[in-house]
Parts: structure tokens; C-alpha cells; sequence
């Protein structure tokens, strides 16, 4: 027989001393507690007497002892005065070897797992540990037995008590585990296939933050990304993004706006449909997307944001009117419209109590065009200056002085705290083939906003950008052959060189960083730049892409689909394990699906670019691929097999063949995103605008809406049938479930706080993956309708756990999904 001492979940606690250790538990139990079981009755069996040995040391005991009458229990008490009190015993000491049959755990409970003979002394339950990875098709099992230490000498009696480490509690289900090997990237790739963007930027003391997106290129499918640097520019980490509870942000929105100081920082961006959304952080180093509220309407466009000493003023435009919006804590905006007279702002700086804007207004203009007089209104620029939070605003006249022409270009708070801010400027000398004329900055400047001047010239061809330094104004403009240059001035009189931007650079912003130099953000080609940075070497700031967006089972092989670089890719797996790059066509853009029918494999998705074109390729035996002509239109997005051939899916449209060859379009009433074949009926869900709908048809050829549960809104994404039942999931916690092939459905919730994201048949029913948080789990049903979630590993922890394609292959499940970002496999028995 074996136990373990307390000491091995947490130290025993005594009154006098707290927390006691391994040498304290000794001297407790040998030498303190005799007075306490010397008066114990002669017929306890040696383990009753150990037990009280325990109590009477103070230290808890897992199973107990038998009850003592009052009075023993009343000179227990009195024998050991100081002792720590422990939980009462169970009603009946259980004997030692395997617990009799008739013990049954509670309902929904896991029966112990202890061994033979075991009697465990428990001290406080240790907190929970984190679940390791596992390793593939592993479980490892790690137990130390520590050796028998412990002699208790209590009224004569000797009891070895040995001390014993247990494994953690396992996951019934081992977890995914790392696939990036297995799901390789194109060899032969010059592109890393991702396009990165850098919107914003800006500075405030050492912590530069650069703000942007990063996607595959398809509009509404970029992730907001924010890069950050704690010591001025030196060294940068890609900053961690969440919703308030935890999940990932929806895809498609953009940071556009960066400011903030110690403590406080927000960006301001755009939602696909135009809605402003933000973005807040306590240190730059994690962003917690949030909705902005009601001080902001759909109509509206935020220009610009800065931090002031009460908060934060943005300033834009709604419906041909200025607006500015005012937080002090960036969570909560006030809004000012109606601001007579301006039609919109798109720069703001601020300095103590002023705040500085630059916008638009309406102005007349009248000019003689032969002997009549013509008046018309154009759009001129100005200064507006406000001292009471944008409340209210007056104009201010900023001089044309030194050559200089046009409307202002940028406004901003220079390093040194005057305000600045610039316009195009020109010269012309000489006369006739000797003239010549020379074009510049001019750089105008103010200590308090109302009063302006020119305070000096400076090179370039055209300003693209104006920012602030530590000490002093940079400026970026034009140069040779479509370079950019970097000019820098510490007192705004002065200006030295500060570096070059190659051709093809797109600047969005200047900030300061370092000691009198500058960060620039922008984008070159389809990568984000940030000038002076490598930004290969800041992990997870350049990704290859890669996605699989569907796992297929045919016979004796599976197939998964996605892209890879910036190309369509596949991988093949004759026993769901070993995977291997498979040979396609080379093929710009991306496969979302794979199926096997009675004339091959098909595999459909769609090209690269602003105008995707479909997609398909075909194979006998799903290893060597051809591209195939498929009809002209809106790309496939999913395909299935049936009673009557192959068919494809796409935006209003299905397709139907018998030999993948030829193809038939027929017309749908809405956009579907996946389908299957059920007993001699194919099945199609996917979204009429904004709502679910599910299409039928006997031969694919003629597609009929069903009525859906009324209530249920979400747009469908995944359909899977086994026989005549069907499930069709969106991305909430309902799904809809058919048990006549798709005639009639009723919703089923799959449980509280998840996210569905992948469905598939299963001999024993179905399996569904949800997200939970930024975690994923696993569910099991064996008719849709009742659903419980599987103890599978590696599903929670740091960063995102997702499982985003499901099939069945022979008696195990296969899924695939990413680990913050990185490719995982999960491979499991089917459920039962």
C-alpha cells in the first residue's frame, strides 16, 4: 500500500506556522501526537490509528476514518489545543483494495482513477495546470514515483507512508498537433502570397506603434495588425489583437488612425459595410477591438486622431458637414456637429488647451468671363483653432509668404511645441530659353495657433508628408525618378538630410523614433514598409500564406484544399497522416474545395485578383492534377457528389456534370457557401443578403428555397448529410438539423458561448468544431440533435485554437486548423 503526504499537492498548513514541509511533517507525526492517540480504543485497525496520527498533526486526509463517539471526539479536541481543523470523515472507512461495486461516482461523473489499495492523503487541491501539446498519435504519461520516506510510530504501531507525484488528469481525446511540415509551402515560390499594408503610425516617447492589415488580398478578408517598438524605433513585435472577450476580430477591418501616450492608446478604423470601429491598448503591446458606440453614424468619415491633455480629439466629416469627436478615455466619444461654415476637417493638432484643425470650407468666387460676371463656390482650405475641446472653432489666417501657392499640406505639434505646417512652393528666374523654374517647400509655423509665419524653405519637388520629431519637423518629399527623401529641421529654419524611400513606396504616415530620426510607414508592392526596418526579422510581422479550407476522404485517400504563396495548393494523405504536397498546374489564387465521384477527384476555387475567374482541376487518383475549362462566371465555392453527378456552387449560380467536362449552370436566388448530396437530394446553404436560406434539388438541376425555423438569421457556411439527416451550421451557437433530406429543419443549439465553424458525417453521426473565445472545441451527436463536447486536448491556451475543416476517413475523424496562426492536424478515433 502507498500514499502520499500532503506535501506533494501543497505544504500542510498548522496554525502556528503556516505552510509546513517535508522535515516539520515529520517531526509533527513522530513526536507530537502521541498524547492525542494514546487514549484511542484498542480494537482501531492500524490505518484508524494512522488516520488519527493525521488529524491530531493537523494534516488533511483523503479518505477518512471511521466516526468516534462524543466523548472520544470531545478529548480528541482537548488533547490537541492549536490544531488546524480538517474535514469530518466520511460516514465509513472504505477498506483497503478495489472499492466494492455497489460504490457507483454521481451522475455525469468520472469514477477516480486510483490504483489498488491506494490511500491518499490530500492536502488543498493544486490549481489546474496548462494542458501540454501532444505529440502525434502519442499520449505520454509522466509519473514519478517518489520513494517511501515517512515512518509514523503511533501507540506502538509502525506505517510506512510513501510520497507519490501523479500525472496530471489527461484529455480523453488527444489534441491537434503541429502541421507545418505536412502541409508544406510551394518550394518554388518567389512571394510569401500575403498582401501587408501600414495605414497609421506615431510616437510619444520611446513606443513608436505602426498600424495596418494583413490578408490574402481578397476584399473584407484583411486581420487589423499593430506592430510595436518600446525603444524608439530599435527593435519591433507584432502586437496580440482581441475582441473584449477574448475572440479574434472579424476579418475585413482596417486601423486607418494611431495616437495615444503611457497608459492610454487608440486606433480608429473602418468595418467592410463603412462603420467606424476602434481599437484600444493600455500598452501597445495588446489591442482589444471594441465597438465605438453611438457618438458615431454610419455616414460619417474619421480623418484624423490625436491625444490632448484631457483625452482625445478626432476630427472628419458627415453628409458635406465637419465633425469632431472628443473621449477622455477613448471608450466613450462625445460628438460635435453642425460646425457652421466648415465642410469638413482632415487634420488635427494639439498643444495644452488649443487644439488645431485643418479642413474645408465653401467659398465664392467671382471672375469676368467677357462683360459678364460669373460667381460660382469652390472648396477652399483654412485653419480652424478651438480652446474648449472642439466644441467651438475660429478661423485663422495662415499668410502665402516666400513663394508659396496652393492649400496647406499637413498640420502637427512639432517636436519643441510649436505648431507647423507646410505648403508647395515656386520660383522663376531667367527669361525666355534661359528660364528656369525652381519648386520647394515652405514651411509656416506658430507658437499659439493664432498667429503665423514663414520660417523657412526647404527642397524637394512635392510634399508628400509632414511629422513631428523629438526636437523639430520632418517632411518626405518627392525626388528623382520617383524616389522620396527625408528632410529633417530641429528649429524649423534649418534642414538636413534624414534618408531616402526607394520608388514605389506609398507613404501613409511619419512619426518620430529614435533620437532626432523618423519612422515612415507605408506600403511597397503587395509588403508593408516601415523605413530602416528588416521586417522579416520581427516575428510573425511577414507570414507565408497558407490556408486548407476543406478536408475530402475518398477511397484510400484524403485530400486537403486551400492555397499556398499566393497559389491554389494540395495535399494528399493515403492514411490521414503522412501528407505530402501534391503536383497541380501552377495556378494563381486559391482551391476552397475537393471531391471524389465516380469520374475523379474535383477540386474547385478561384483566381487571383481584383476580378477572380473560376478554378477547377481534375485527377484520376487525386496525386497527378489537371486544370480543366470550367464555364465563365462567379468562381465555385463548393462541390459535391450525388445521384446525379458532380455539382458546384458559386454566387447566384450551380453548376451540374456527369464526366467533368461539361458543365450546366443553373440560377440560384441567393449566394451559397457549401453543399452536399443527401438520400437523391442535393442540398446547397448559404445567405439571401443578410439572411440564412437553404436551396433543394432532386437532380441539381432545378433548386427550390425552403423554409427555414423562424428567428434563425445567421448566414449558413457548412451542410453535411448522412443519409436522409442533415446539419447545417452558421457562425453562432444554433444549428439547423433535417431529418427528411432537407425538406423541413428545426434549430438545435450546440451550446452556450461557442461558434460554430465545421461540420462532417461520421459512422456513429456527426462531428462539429466550434470556436469558444479564442479556443476551439469539439462536439458529437448521433443524430444532430443532442450535442456533447468532447474532452479533447490542445484546445485552449494561449493564442488562437481553431479547427476549420472536418472529414471521416475509415474509423477516425481528421481536422485541420491553426495554433495562433500556425497549421495544426487533429486526428482522432471516430466518437461513439
Amino acid at each position: 500500500m502507498t500514499a502520499r503526504t500532503p506535501e506533494q499537492d501543497e505544504a500542510p498548513r498548522t496554525a502556528e506556522n503556516g505552510p509546513a514541509g517535508s522535515r516539520e511533517v515529520r517531526r509533527r507525526l513522530t513526536f507530537g501526537v502521541a498524547g492525542d492517540v494514546a487514549g484511542l480504543r484498542a480494537t482501531l485497525s492500524p490505518w484508524q490509528r494512522a488516520y488519527e496520527a493525521w488529524r491530531a498533526a493537523g494534516l488533511s486526509w483523503g479518505h477518512g476514518a471511521p466516526p468516534r463517539d462524543a466523548a472520544e471526539q470531545a478529548a480528541a479536541r482537548g488533547a490537541s489545543r492549536g490544531r488546524v481543523r480538517v474535514e469530518s470523515p466520511p460516514e465509513q472507512a472504505k477498506p483497503a483494495g478495489p472499492e466494492p461495486a455497489s460504490e457507483k461516482p454521481a451522475p455525469g461523473k468520472k469514477a477516480a482513477k486510483g490504483e489498488p489499495g491506494d490511500v491518499r492523503v490530500a492536502g488543498p487541491p493544486k490549481p489546474p495546470r496548462p494542458a501540454a501539446k501532444p505529440v502525434l498519435w502519442r499520449r505520454l504519461r509522466a509519473r514519478a514515483a517518489v520513494g517511501a520516506g515517512l515512518v509514523l510510530v503511533a501507540a506502538g504501531t509502525i506505517v510506512a507512508v510513501s510520497q507519490r507525484d501523479e500525472a496530471p488528469a489527461e484529455p480523453d481525446i488527444q489534441g491537434p498537433v503541429a502541421a507545418d511540415e505536412m502541409f508544406a509551402l510551394d518550394p518554388a515560390a518567389t512571394t510569401d502570397g500575403l498582401v501587408q499594408d501600414l495605414t497609421a503610425i506615431t510616437s510619444t516617447g520611446s513606443t513608436v506603434v505602426a498600424a495596418g492589415t494583413e490578408g490574402d488580398g481578397t476584399p473584407g478578408r484583411q486581420q487589423a495588425r499593430f506592430l510595436v517598438s518600446t525603444d524608439r524605433g530599435r527593435t519591433w513585435k507584432l502586437a496580440d489583437v482581441r475582441t473584449e472577450d477574448g475572440s479574434t476580430p472579424p476579418l475585413g477591418e482596417t486601423p486607418h488612425l494611431v495616437s495615444g501616450w503611457s497608459g492610454h492608446w487608440v486606433a480608429l478604423g473602418r468595418t467592410p459595410a463603412g462603420a467606424t470601429v476602434e481599437w484600444t491598448s493600455q500598452n501597445a503591446k495588446t489591442w482589444t477591438r471594441r465597438p465605438v458606440g453611438a457618438g458615431f453614424t454610419p455616414s460619417d468619415q474619421v480623418n484624423d486622431l490625436v491625444f490632448t491633455d484631457r483625452g482625445f480629439i478626432a476630427v472628419g466629416a458627415s453628409k458635406g458637414g465637419a465633425v469632431a469627436w472628443s473621449s477622455a478615455d477613448g471608450r466613450t466619444w462625445q460628438r460635435v456637429d453642425g460646425l457652421k461654415g466648415i465642410t469638413g476637417l482632415d487634420q488635427v493638432a494639439s498643444a495644452g488647451d488649443v487644439i488645431m484643425a485643418h479642413g474645408t470650407y465653401a467659398r465664392k468666387v467671382t471672375r469676368k468671363k467677357g462683360r459678364k460676371k460669373v460667381t460660382r463656390t469652390v472648396r477652399a482650405d483654412a485653419l480652424w483653432r478651438s480652446v474648449d475641446d472642439g466644441r467651438t472653432w475660429t478661423a485663422v489666417h495662415v499668410p502665402q509668404a516666400q513663394g508659396s501657392y496652393g492649400p496647406m499640406k499637413g498640420l502637427t505639434l512639432a517636436g519643441g511645441g510649436f505648431f507647423a505646417t507646410v505648403r508647395e512652393g515656386e520660383q522663376t528666374t531667367g527669361r525666355k530659353k534661359h528660364r528656369r523654374t525652381k519648386r520647394f517647400g515652405v514651411l509656416f509655423t506658430s507658437a499659439d495657433g493664432l498667429k503665423w509665419q514663414a520660417a523657412s524653405r526647404f527642397g524637394g519637388s512635392g510634399i508628400e508628408r509632414l511629422g513631428a520629431m523629438d526636437a523639430g519637423v520632418a517632411v518626405v518629399v518627392r525626388g528623382a525618378k520617383g524616389a522620396r527623401a527625408i528632410l529633417r529641421s530641429a528649429d524649423g529654419r534649418t534642414w538636413q538630410s534624414g534618408g531616402s524611400i526607394p520608388a514605389g513606396v506609398r507613404t501613409s504616415g511619419l512619426a518620430a523614433a529614435g533620437l532626432g530620426g523618423v519612422a515612415v510607414a507605408g506600403r511597397q508592392g503587395d509588403d508593408a514598409y516601415l523605413y530602416g526596418v528588416d521586417l522579416r526579422t520581427v516575428p510573425g510581422a511577414v507570414r507565408a500564406e497558407r490556408s486548407i479550407r476543406s478536408l475530402t476522404a475518398g477511397p484510400g485517400l484524403a485530400v486537403a484544399a486551400g492555397s499556398t504563396n499566393g497559389g491554389a495548393a494540395l495535399w494528399t494523405a493515403p492514411d490521414g497522416v503522412q501528407w505530402t504536397r501534391a503536383q497541380i498546374p501552377a495556378a494563381p489564387g486559391r482551391l476552397s474545395d475537393a471531391v471524389h465521384g465516380t469520374a475523379g477527384w474535383l477540386a474547385v476555387g478561384r483566381t487571383s485578383g481584383t476580378s477572380p475567374a473560376p478554378l477547377a482541376l481534375t485527377s484520376q487518383d487525386g496525386l497527378a492534377w489537371q486544370k480543366v475549362a470550367f464555364p465563365a462566371g462567379p468562381p465555385p465555392v463548393a462541390a459535391a457528389t450525388g445521384p446525379s453527378g458532380y455539382v458546384a456552387v458559386g454566387d447566384r449560380s450551380a453548376w451540374r456534370s456527369t464526366d467533368l467536362r461539361t458543365w450546366t449552370r443553373t440560377a440560384l436566388d441567393g449566394t451559397p457557401s457549401d453543399v452536399t448530396a443527401a438520400d437523391k437530394t442535393y442540398v446547397a446553404v448559404g445567405a439571401r443578403g443578410n439572411a440564412p436560406a437553404i436551396w433543394t434539388s432532386p437532380d441539381a438541376a432545378k433548386w427550390t428555397a425552403v423554409t427555414l425555423p423562424p428567428g434563425f438569421t445567421a448566414p449558413l457556411t457548412r451542410v453535411a448529410a448522412r443519409g436522409g439527416t442533415l446539419v447545417a451550421i452558421s457562425e453562432s451557437a444554433v444549428a439547423l438539423v433535417s431529418t427528411d433530406g432537407g425538406a423541413t429543419w428545426t434549430q438545435r443549439n450546440i451550446g452556450p458561448g461557442l461558434s460554430a465553424a465545421a461540420v462532417t458525417p461520421t459512422p456513429q453521426g456527426f462531428v462539429l468544431t466550434a470556436g469558444a473565445k479564442g479556443d476551439a472545441a469539439v462536439l458529437a451527436s448521433a443524430d444532430g440533435t443532442t450535442w456533447r463536447r468532447l474532452d479533447v486536448g490542445g484546445l485552449t491556451g494561449p493564442g488562437d485554437q481553431r479547427l476549420t475543416a472536418l472529414a471521416a476517413m475509415g474509423g477516425h475523424v481528421l481536422g485541420t486548423g491553426t495554433d495562433d496562426e500556425a497549421p495544426t492536424l487533429w486526428r482522432a478515433p471516430v466518437p461513439r
